[in-house]
């Protein structure tokens, strides 16, 4: 039975009146709903993407070989004067694996090799050929100095040894190691290429009798071990991250908000032994199809010369890396280039440079995103605000609910607990520690063999009795807009130079020295400087005197640059805890301030090769941006 005109005419009024009354309360009591409804929406067109690559089970060697299938002709990588379609590195690929497989057929699908080599096309298709395999790739950092190196051989239980010719020396050096450890060497390249013969127990890898012809891959799932990469921390030593398939095809979807095509050239100087410069560089060109230019290593006075060259329109970041092309001297061409450049993608770009970079070099977007190579979670932040690593809407917290910041105890080093049992979390504003849930959906897959070192790195019982979380070990903090912002690091390990700098690494160092009784590192900021620097407090030995020309001979040789101390402080003792752990808090507030520090302060002196007594001139240089620590 129809409604009489009367009844009905107050209920529309009543419909109507609820849409500007709805609109209004949501203005008042949830100002963010539409910025939130666009952001979902964006993510939520890369999660399904994200779903359909993880349910087609696609693996880092199906990524490179749908666009070789379709478009073999196409630039894959571009290298100095050198360009290799991806035909070319397919084929090199394949006589890669095809070598492995002559020269030793019970190497097999899951064993694991170590690969020592710089930035190259050559490294490339080395990896892709043992990917082929099936093999794990071990990828070291060639900055390691002996000792660390071989520690990151044996955790790896490495069957070889794949290095470039220009690590023979180093090679050579650590030759009766790695013999005791029954490590096979391979040196990539024969010497007729380079001229340099091998020495006796090292195989050439000559791929030039070796068919490029189609090579049948082995089967792989996403969650088998694609790499290991290693990353410092309150170990003393590098650890194995485990990278499956998964996390790398995860990796790569943090490109989706590039729109990369095709046709983009994305200009890569990471090294490739870093998932930055592995995962997001170079693997997520292969999802796209895209090109990638890669860099032998990082140069700020030709990175924008190589980026001309290479009609290049993205590229990879490192904050540190944007402060050095920022410091370079003014040119009339910044920011004019053939092709538009229209994103950098990275981290750790600091707030105070963002705009100063964006706009001096003429960069359409920047996209900051915050993961770690061992982490199960990250950020993303493709809306431009600066600073940010991206945002945590409330919608998000209420349907994932999967982050929590919590407050953190410095003088245990641990997460604050409440007299329930569970952590305390930080009021929106406060910064706090990023604990990150695992379950199913964002799993923790850890570091090879170090099973102590795995559970260091999880929470349990944050919010519920049972829950499980992984302890990112960074500090962050959210602003009531829900943007998160990276604020700093704890523990046992600092940033500086683009490196995780593990303090118990230095500290052992540095208590290897004969004249050295303790010692106890920490970072210390620097104006203008991304990250910290080192700086140790060290004791000497009763009646002995620490000879600083030695000791820097010592900690260089031991060190990679970015890990050497850049201060030191002679005390009589140091201050511990109830637990026996060093305390830092006032080391690190206290700095190298020689006005308010009675103890003797060294600065590092790589000209006079030694630590020499810091004094007002370094402190002027130092603080005018002119010293190069």
């Amino acid at each position: 039975m129809p409604q009489s005109p009367g009844i009905a005419r107050p209920a529309a009024l009543v419909a109507a009146s609820a849409v500007p009354a709805s609109y209004f309360w949501l203005r008042w009591r949830y100002p963010q709903f539409w910025k939130d409804v666009k952001f979902l929406s964006h993510l939520a067109k890369l999660k399904s993407t994200l779903r359909h690559d993880l349910s087609s089970d696609i693996t880092v060697v199906d990524l490179f070989e749908r666009h070789t299938q379709a478009n073999p002709s196409h630039p894959c990588i571009l290298f100095e004067k050198q360009a290799y379609s991806y035909g070319d590195v397919q084929t090199n690929a394949n006589r890669v694996a095809r070598w492995v497989t002559t020269a030793d057929p019970n190497l097999r699908k899951g064993d694991a090799v170590c690969i020592l080599m710089q930035n190259s096309p050559v490294l490339v298709w080395t990896w892709l050929g043992f990917l082929k395999k099936g093999i794990i790739t071990s990828m070291l950092n060639f900055n390691l100095k002996s000792t660390a190196l071989l520690h990151c051989i044996k955790v790896s239980e490495a069957k070889k040894l794949v290095f470039g010719t220009e690590f023979l020396g180093l090679v050579q050096e650590l030759l009766p190691e790695l013999r005791a450890l029954n490590i096979e060497l391979w040196m990539v390249n024969d010497f007729q290429v380079y001229g340099v013969a091998p020495p006796v127990g090292v195989v050439p890898m000559d791929l030039s009798t070796m068919s490029g012809e189609p090579f049948p891959s082995e089967p792989m799932r996403l969650e088998e071990t694609a790499a290991y990469i290693f990353t410092s921390g309150t170990t003393g030593l590098p650890k194995p991250a485990t990278v499956p398939h998964r996390k790398i095809i995860r990796g790569v979807a943090m490109h989706f908000f590039s729109e990369l095509t095709p046709d983009d050239v994305y200009y890569v100087t990471l090294p490739l032994y870093h998932s930055a410069g592995l995962v997001l560089g170079l693997s997520s060109m292969w999802y796209y199809g895209a090109t990638v230019a890669l860099a032998k290593k990082f140069s700020a006075s030709h990175f924008w010369d190589d980026i001309r060259r290479h009609n290049v329109t993205g590229f990879q970041y490192i904050g540190e890396l944007c402060r050095y092309l920022l410091a370079q001297p003014r040119r009339m061409d910044d920011g004019k280039y053939p092709q538009r450049l229209k994103v950098a993608c990275g981290n750790g770009l600091r707030p105070e440079i963002w705009e100063e970079f964006q706009k001096r070099f003429n960069i359409d977007k920047i996209i900051e995103v915050y993961a770690a190579t061992e982490g199960n979670f990250g950020f993303i932040n493709f809306e431009g605000k600066v600073g940010s690593i991206g945002r945590y809407p409330w919608i998000m917290r209420k349907l994932l609910d999967n982050i929590e910041l919590v407050e953190y105890d410095y003088a245990s080093g641990e997460p604050r607990r409440g007299k329930n049992g569970f952590c305390v979390p930080v009021p929106m504003g406060q910064t706090g520690l990023a604990l990150f849930k695992v379950d199913k959906e964002n799993p923790f897959t850890g570091y090879k063999g170090l099973r102590k070192m795995n559970e260091r790195k999880i929470e349990r019982g944050v919010k519920v009795k049972g829950d499980v979380y992984f302890n990112t070990g960074d500090l962050l903090r959210m602003d009531e807009e829900d943007y998160v912002y990276f604020m700093d690091r704890v523990g046992d390990t600092f940033r500086w130079k683009g490196e995780n700098v593990s303090t118990m690494e230095v500290s052992q160092v540095l208590s290897s020295f004969p004249a050295i009784m303790e010692a106890n590192v920490y970072g210390v900021q620097i104006p203008g400087k991304d990250g910290r620097a080192g700086m140790a407090a060290i004791v000497p030995h009763e009646g002995m005197k620490v000879n600083m020309r030695d000791l820097y001979a010592h900690v260089t040789s031991q060190l990679p640059d970015y890990a050497c101390p850049k201060f030191l402080r002679v005390m009589a003792q140091l201050e511990i805890t109830g637990t026996f752990k060093h305390k830092k808090t006032e080391l690190v507030k206290q700095g190298f301030d020689m006005h308010s520090i009675d103890d003797e302060l060294f600065v590092i002196d790589p000209v006079e090769k030694a630590y020499t007594p810091l004094t007002s001139r370094h402190i002027q240089a130092i603080m005018s941006g002119q010293s190069k620590l």
